[in-house]
């Protein structure tokens, strides 16, 4: 019975890994369906140690780490909740952060915690600590900005900012904490800091050695491993950028914009060409075990799960020897992943120089950035710079984000008051009239805008005195006192470009916009030439606006739409359609109204007729008094 129920657990935990499926077997022709797949002790096919079946369970697909490249998330579910394929790569949710192998949610500073591994650590574990139930600055570390702690150090010593140099007239140039007054100038006038001899830099390294350990991280003098001290004696290797290794391949990757315990997808390289410690014939990564969850006999840092010898958490395997991630404690300088200039073993622990930081993946460590504006990689380059980030466009620069601006006498973005200050929901944002927007920061709402440190009013919202419309010659009143106030533009102006305009009074007013013209002129009124007219190319002036020139024939609406090139008052709209006037003759060629012939234009009798008028007037009364004679006599 107890065999068969510990069986059923074995058959969940398998699911739940994904390494093998509720798929039984006797031998591993059972499950020759599938290539490399085999049978386990515990008569289930599986895959080999390092990789999980498919979605369709066709292929043996190999895990991948944080930040390399997958074909489905079941390759990245190694790394348990919150673990994700986006984007082609293995990745942590939003709120999660890979360490000690997998993603987890970590706890900011003042939270509380049970361990270390439970704080945020801002790219330096060694920074963190869990000390009376939350999490805090470890010893000899100091709050940089929120989330982000930096190690103290003194004379001599690496440092990235001013405040990381602790002792009286200190500061940081070039990389190391330095006096003041040691500074030269060039030959271009730009200030670079003479650097401390060897013998100043490994007397000041010795007097380190007493700090705690997570301290020492910054310093190593004549120590073993061969790799070069960060006093700056000896090899040139703290002259190094940071660049891995040659032998090892980089993956590109997107990185996220996301702040605090977030995990972020950078530019990460993968140990596949690690060179294995172990030969076949030695216990070793990947061999069959039967001690579940107890370590593998012969293998360091090992676990058996399923009847397989894996690495535990924290670590990662390098043909069959577990190799420790950046951050963890081990017995050997070799059990560390790789050392290099920026990777160190001290005190028992993987740890990367002070002036370097844990890349995401905790495989290797990268070199800070001098300062803002400076090219990045990551953003854990930025994180001594207070809220800044490393864009994922081009160019990537350390840049401040947008609910904090740079303050250049503490070297670091800090966070903006009132407006566009950080906030997750409206009720973050004090200032009035605030909502939060979809990057976190404090903006005005809707039918608002940022006037004087205040969101003001536009036009048609409520308002108590004029002061609280953000456009200028506002007025602040209500039809009726049963009303609210509202603002709008003071009588004889128009609201336009956030400020109100006066309107135009006459034909070729000054003006700034067409709206200043057009309740006189109407629609199509202009401001042309700094004058309200009407555009002379499609519209014309008649009965005091601006209309659309309509030829002859044309529809129309009212008279005044209708226009011809000459003695415009000719023309009329008659049965909506422009015609000239009676007694006039169209000329729709020229645009014109013109009389029939032997009409004058001016409607006037003729010359001619007028005489023969007078002639046959004369003739009459000649005729008309003759006879008055010839009857009386």
């Amino acid at each position: 019975m107890r065999w068969l129920l510990a069986k059923w657990f074995l058959v969940i935990l398998i699911v739940r890994e994904s390494r093998s499926v509720v798929w039984p077997c006797t031998t591993s022709a059972d499950c020759a369906k599938v290539p490399d797949a085999s049978c386990s002790i515990y008569g289930f096919c599986q895959c080999p140690a390092g990789h999980v079946f498919s979605t369709d369970v066709t292929r043996c697909l190999p895990e991948r780490s944080y930040g390399l490249s997958c074909e489905e998330a079941v390759q990245c579910s190694h790394m348990l909740t919150g673990a994700k394929c986006e984007d082609k790569l293995c990745t942590c949710d939003t709120g999660y952060t890979y360490v000690r192998g997998r993603c987890r949610q970590l706890a900011n500073l003042g939270e509380p915690c049970n361990a270390d591994i439970d704080c945020f650590f801002s790219y330096n574990r060694e920074a963190v600590v869990c000390k009376e139930g939350k999490c805090q600055c470890a010893p000899n570390f100091y709050l940089r900005s929120t989330n982000v702690c930096r190690r103290e150090v003194t004379l001599g010593e690496r440092c990235l900012v001013d405040q990381d140099c602790v002792g009286e007239d200190l500061e940081c140039n070039n990389d190391f904490c330095v006096k003041k007054e040691a500074q030269t100038k060039t030959y271009r006038d730009i200030g670079v800091q003479a650097k401390p001899s060897c013998e100043e830099k490994k007397a000041q390294a010795e007097t380190r050695v007493t700090r705690d350990h997570q301290q020492q991280t910054s310093v190593d003098v004549g120590g073993g491993g061969g790799g070069s001290s960060s006093s700056g004696c000896g090899t040139e290797g703290d002259a190094n950028s940071g660049a891995a290794p040659k032998d090892l391949q980089d993956e590109k990757r997107k990185e996220s914009n996301s702040s605090g315990a977030t995990a972020k997808r950078v530019r990460l390289q993968s140990s596949a060409d690690d060179t294995p410690t172990k030969d076949e014939t030695t216990p070793g990564y990947g061999d069959t075990c039967s001690e579940e969850t107890k370590p593998c006999e012969g293998v360091r840092y090992s676990v058996c799960q399923m009847g397989q010898c894996l690495c535990q958490e924290g670590f990662y395997p390098v043909g069959r020897v577990c190799k420790a991630e950046m951050g963890e404690y081990v017995e050997k300088e070799e059990d560390c992943g790789r050392l290099s200039n920026e990777e160190k073993f001290v005190n028992g622990r993987c740890v990367c120089s002070n002036h370097f930081f844990y890349n995401y993946n905790m495989r290797s460590c990268i070199k800070g950035v001098l300062g803002i504006n400076t090219s990045c990689t990551q953003s854990s380059q930025c994180s001594p710079y207070g809220a800044a980030f490393c864009p994922a466009e081009t160019p990537k620069r350390c840049t401040c984000y947008p609910y904090a601006e740079y303050d250049s006498s503490r070297q670091m973005c800090v966070g903006k008051k009132g407006y566009e200050q950080y906030c997750d929901t409206d009720e973050d944002c004090t200032l009035g009239n605030t909502r939060c927007s979809e990057v976190h920061t404090c903006v005005c709402r809707p039918n608002f805008f940022y006037v004087n440190e205040r969101c003001k009013a536009k036009p048609g919202e409520t308002c108590e005195v004029v002061d609280d419309c953000g456009f200028d010659k506002a007025s602040c009143e209500s039809e009726d006192t049963q009303q609210p106030k509202k603002c709008e533009c003071m009588k004889g102006h128009l609201y336009h470009g956030n400020t109100c305009l006066k309107e135009a009074e006459v034909y070729e007013e000054e003006c700034t916009a067409n709206e200043q013209c057009q309740p006189l002129l109407g629609n199509l009124g202009k401001c042309i030439d700094e004058k309200c007219k009407c555009d002379e190319t499609d519209t014309h002036f008649n009965d005091g606006k601006c209309h659309p020139k309509k030829g002859l024939d044309e529809r129309c609406n009212l008279a005044s739409e209708c226009f011809v090139e000459d003695q415009a008052d000719n023309v009329e709209c008659r049965n909506s359609s422009c015609q000239c006037k009676f007694d006039y003759s169209p000329d729709v060629e020229r645009q014109r109204c013109v009389r029939p012939s032997g009409k004058s234009s001016s409607d006037r009798p003729s010359a001619l007729k007028v005489i023969t008028l007078l002639l046959t007037s004369a003739a009459v009364l000649i005729t008309g008094s003759a006879l008055r004679d010839a009857y009386y006599a």
